[in-house]
């Protein structure tokens, strides 16, 4: 912090208000150490001391306008208080600082679903599963499977900007190739490996259910796009799936250069996770409940 900031450094005993915080605490000290996140943007990972004798964790993000962000989080705590107790979507505060930055109080004891991914994918490295190193990305084993395929009806320069000229059938089988190497039970496991009994699981499973169900709805009704598994978090203790970055929403999804046509995310890994009674009962019975409030949800979302 001293060398990114040398006045953050030297704040001690302000009187400012800890950002997004409720009760009156105010910022002691900021901690010495940031951690940036090897994303696109840079964000900062800031911890600041409270007067209360508790730390407080934030994401400082540049280059990007977190109003939407914030106004979604306000969004979701109607939400959350027409659908009652029993059916919740997780939201946090965002603080926007201008146009251009903001502060996002960070999740605690969560896990992208990515990142299950990626242990996976080491596991099998390691057992001598996946042959070659390094681990190739999610992109590269996609045009690994794609650049043969399109070769073979007459397309020799594979050009992203030319996806739309690509045949939808090579699309397919390169989509079915990659389900077929991924295993579907990646999160289920996970979610079981964290519960101490069958009892435990039961409860995860089913707030794993019903959250998803809830940011499933939810994210239809605004058109929430760019889920990809670093924006999908779970907390592997509770099963509660935690949804981040709010930037694509009313359908600017669809605009994007390869459009997203999906209402939400609904993938095997999430499917299998959702327990015995599969997506029939756990997951239609809670949308159907979410989906009773979708007119005035919608009032509120627009």
């Amino acid at each position: 912090m001293e060398n990114i900031s040398p006045s953050l450094a030297k704040l001690k005993d302000t009187l400012i208000a800890m950002p997004g915080v409720k009760k009156p605490v105010t910022i002691k000290s900021v901690v010495n150490f940031v951690a940036i996140l090897p994303t696109k943007t840079k964000p900062k990972k800031l911890v600041f001391n409270g007067s209360d004798g508790k730390m407080y964790t934030y994401l400082f993000k540049g280059l990007e306008d977190l109003h939407l962000d914030e106004r979604i989080m306000q969004f979701l705590s109607i939400a959350n208080t027409m659908l009652g107790d029993n059916l919740r979507a997780h939201h946090y505060s965002v603080i926007p600082l201008g146009p251009r930055s903001g502060l996002i109080s960070w999740v605690d004891n969560v896990t992208p679903i990515f990142s299950l991914y990626k242990k996976w994918q080491q596991r099998e490295a390691s057992n001598g599963s996946i042959e070659g190193a390094p681990i190739m990305r999610p992109s590269e084993l996609f045009y690994s499977k794609l650049m043969p395929l399109l070769k073979e009806v007459g397309i020799t320069k594979v050009d992203p900007l030319q996806r739309k000229k690509w045949p939808l059938s090579v699309l397919k089988k390169v989509l079915v190739e990659l389900m077929r190497s991924t295993p579907t039970h990646l999160l289920s496991k996970e979610l079981w490996c964290h519960s101490a009994n069958a009892g435990a699981w039961w409860r995860s499973c089913k707030l794993y259910s019903t959250s998803l169900a809830v940011m499933s709805i939810i994210g239809y009704i605004i058109g929430l796009g760019d889920r990809h598994l670093d924006n999908v978090l779970v907390n592997l203790n509770t099963g509660e799936v935690v949804h981040i970055d709010y930037n694509v929403c009313f359908e600017k999804g669809k605009t994007l250069r390869v459009p997203e046509k999906v209402p939400f995310r609904l993938t095997p890994n999430f499917r299998a996770a959702l327990g015995v009674t599969g997506i029939e009962v756990s997951l239609y019975l809670f949308s159907k409940l979410v989906y009773k409030n979708k007119v005035v949800l919608i009032q509120y979302a627009f």
